[in-house]
């Protein structure tokens, strides 16, 4: 596993690297980020300079596209370009160790397509004063120690266990390391959702593991390694567009129609409409009548609509991947079923 952990001394060009202290040097930071939400009771000192959950897929390299943040967009952009240039950023924060805070033992992603780059920081660090990167192998076994020297980076995949130990009594300073966390580019298809998702604000919404965006590109990746073809894909990515009567809240509106189908195609748009007027996953997992060539299914309103079996049949695939990210799908046998069949 080591020799998955690269250790880059000088890390930064001199003028970058000093430049990005001074901005680094000028950002407030507040305290209670934690590690591991699960083991650490206290927490460490912070700044988020992006808007980004822990499991947020969505490119936020934008974000850091404005003057005042040049320093850090230049990093990033300088990272990306030498080290993982077919990674898109998820994430961008800052943090902040002095003696008696702790880091604990975590893996900052399960999902095995992503990096944690960090950088430290301080001008200056002596070995006593600790605060070592540490890495632990599968049976539990320190692999690496890393002292934030100057300047100095550490990439590596993020489902590896690692924690920032706390400085040393003699530390008289805020040990600092920038980290950016990033998630290799995906499919074409995949891109384009996301970035649509994100401009219609789907970001800002919570769920029930991450954001509404999150969601909506996870059901969409089911749906896609399910081999599907892309209008029941985009269908599925879109499908809460509308909202659903369980997702209330709109980020657009039947007025948006055209919006979407030039993005598209009307068969994903149509899907993600049906989809956001059944009385779902009821109607789906139990409709009113099933025939080889037609269903009759219930909308959220009580009233009844007859659907072509092709098109019963796709909306069934995108409830299927909805409830599977949400761990739900064993809850519904008629669906479970036809899930494995498909």
């Amino acid at each position: 596993m080591s020799r998955d952990i690269v250790v880059v001394d000088n890390f930064l060009p001199r003028e970058t690297f000093e430049n990005l202290a001074r901005f680094i040097s000028n950002e407030p930071m507040i305290y209670g980020s934690r590690s591991n939400f699960r083991t650490d009771p206290h927490g460490h000192w912070s700044r988020n300079f992006v808007t980004a959950g822990r499991l947020n897929l969505a490119d936020v390299s934008g974000d850091l596209e404005y003057e005042e943040a040049a320093p850090l967009n230049s990093a990033w952009k300088f990272l990306r370009d030498t080290r993982l240039e077919n990674d898109l950023l998820i994430r961008c924060y800052l943090n902040g160790y002095t003696y008696g805070t702790d880091g604990y033992f975590h893996t900052d992603s399960e999902r095995p397509d992503e990096h944690t780059t960090i950088v430290y920081m301080n001008d200056y660090w002596e070995p006593d004063w600790a605060g070592e990167t540490v890495f632990l192998d599968e049976e539990g076994e320190i692999v690496k120690s890393v002292l934030p020297k100057t300047n100095r980076a550490v990439i590596f995949p993020s489902d590896i266990q690692h924690a920032g130990r706390s400085v040393s009594r003699k530390c008289m300073v805020l040990r600092k390391a920038l980290i950016f966390k990033s998630r290799k580019r995906r499919s074409t298809n995949f891109e384009k959702l996301s970035s649509f998702l994100r401009k219609v604000g789907a970001g800002n919404h919570g769920h029930k593991s991450g954001t509404l965006h999150d969601h909506l590109v996870r059901t969409f990746s089911i749906l896609e390694e399910k081999g599907f073809d892309n209008t029941v894909c985009f269908g599925g990515g879109l499908h809460a567009i509308y909202g659903t009567n369980a997702f209330r809240h709109r980020l657009l509106t039947l007025s948006d129609k055209a919006r979407i189908v030039d993005e598209f195609g009307p068969r994903a748009e149509e899907l993600a409409r049906l989809f956001s007027e059944l009385d779902r996953p009821k109607t789906l997992e139990s409709p009113q009548d099933f025939k080889s060539d037609s269903v009759i299914v219930e909308l959220g309103n009580g009233q009844k609509l007859t659907l072509g079996r092709q098109t019963f049949d796709d909306l069934r695939k995108i409830e299927c991947a909805n409830q599977m990210d949400q761990d739900r799908l064993a809850r519904y046998k008629a669906l479970r079923d036809f899930w494995k069949v498909c």
